[in-house]
């Protein structure tokens, strides 16, 4: 059934986010009508400038920012959300359907002048470290990585051009690519943001917990009945907190509430800072307290404060083994699980924070034939990249990324 976006005023976000999930679906038949060669329907061109048009006639804030927007939560309450992503991957989009992958990059380069020469240096750092081989494994991070960041899961709709470049380039030159975000698989979660066509990725989500291999069947970690049945009666009561008015807010912004596999996470904090930092603390303390009455003895789960979610973890191991689960046991729980044979490379690993590193050093650990490319600005984040992998190719932009592994695709062909 083919998905027609009308022109409409967007007031609430819960408008806001239908269209987003109307976006999906007709990215989704854009990307793959791109894909095979097709030329893109006139009906998702439009569908698309309409969804553009809509968002760009959400109400504007007072605020200097040009993409700050005011959104209604409820008769009573309204949050400001920032639309940079929504509106510049949808323009992007327009534009690369309209006129393709040439005019695409020329928008690129004027929005971030230099980037295509830094994604030509790239794929030339890659070209001569990887040649025409074909990777074991390209595991990758989504959001800030090879998806540029957005301020608000449920709407981080992946861009077409971006879907198909990476299954381009996902095709061509690895036999296991697999995306591994922190975020929920579904409900919303990764496979609902994401456009490229089944199949193309292992769907790793929850850190790699739970996963949709390349067959499409469902996989995840093994936990215990006790700490399910803690983790479910936190949900429980984290979903009677967040009804109660002065912290509907939570649900709503940001991450919101995620229910991902063997941990729960729920906002305090946007990108936007919306919520006042006094209420946003008393929140996390609120929800700290809440955690501690279900876990008194801090055995089955931890907390995670980013500043902007609070992520409530089940633990793995016991006793002085006990420790949360990171993206680099995820990894090693999908090669055991899909057969990966980590041991045997060259692998690329992706990634653009503190938290991507674990699974870095479990692909090293397992074969030194690793290569990595991470996307930050942080001179921290560089230093401890480049001890880990001295050979590391570090940019500023998920663009840079994208474009030079489309560019490794046709190096193959």
């Amino acid at each position: 059934m083919t998905t027609t976006i009308e022109h409409r005023p967007i007031q609430t976000l819960e408008e806001f986010y239908h269209l987003m999930n109307q976006t999906a679906l007709v990215r989704r038949k854009a990307a793959q009508d791109a894909l095979a060669g097709r030329e893109p329907a006139e009906s998702d061109i439009a569908s698309l400038r309409n969804a553009l048009e809509s968002l760009k006639q959400i109400p504007n804030t007072d605020s200097e920012k040009p993409f700050e927007r005011l959104l209604r939560m409820d008769d009573d309450n309204a949050v400001t959300v920032d639309l940079d992503y929504e509106i510049t991957e949808l323009a992007r989009d327009v534009m690369f359907l309209e006129l393709g992958e040439t005019a695409l990059k020329l928008v690129i380069e004027d929005q971030t002048p230099g980037l295509l020469s830094q994604a030509d240096q790239l794929a030339q750092r890659l070209t001569k470290a990887l040649g025409a081989a074909t990777l074991r494994c390209f595991i990758t991070d989504r959001d800030g990585t090879v998806n540029n960041y957005c301020g608000r899961y449920r709407s981080s709709v992946q861009a077409v051009y971006n879907a198909v470049f990476l299954t381009r380039f996902a095709r061509s030159r690895a036999t296991w690519p697999i995306v591994v975000t922190s975020g929920p698989l579904s409900g919303p979660g990764l496979l609902d943001v994401s456009v490229v066509p089944p199949k193309t990725y292992v769907m790793a989500a929850s850190k790699g917990r739970e996963y949709m291999d390349l067959a499409d069947a469902y996989g995840s970690f093994p936990t215990s009945e006790d700490q399910n049945r803690v983790l479910q009666n936190l949900h429980s009561d984290l979903g009677s907190l967040l009804e109660r008015p002065e912290n509907r807010k939570f649900g709503l912004i940001g991450s919101g509430l995620q229910v991902k596999f063997g941990q729960l996470t729920v906002a305090r904090q946007d990108i936007s800072g919306s919520v006042p930092e006094a209420e946003s603390l008393a929140f996390l303390r609120t929800v700290t307290a809440l955690v501690e009455r279900h876990d008194p003895d801090g055995h089955a789960l931890r907390i995670e404060d980013t500043g902007l979610d609070i992520e409530i973890i089940l633990t793995i191991g016991s006793g002085e083994e006990r420790k949360d689960f990171d993206k680099g046991d995820g990894v090693l729980f999908l090669d055991q699980a899909l057969g990966l044979n980590l041991d045997k490379g060259p692998h690329l690993v992706c990634g653009d924070t503190f938290s991507d590193l674990p699974m870095l050093r479990a692909t090293l650990e397992r074969c030194p034939d690793t290569h990595a490319v991470f996307v930050t600005r942080k001179q921290e984040l560089h230093k401890a990249v480049l001890e880990l992998c001295p050979k590391a190719s570090l940019v500023a932009e998920p663009d840079i990324l994208v474009l030079a592994l489309h560019a490794l695709s046709k190096v193959s062909q």
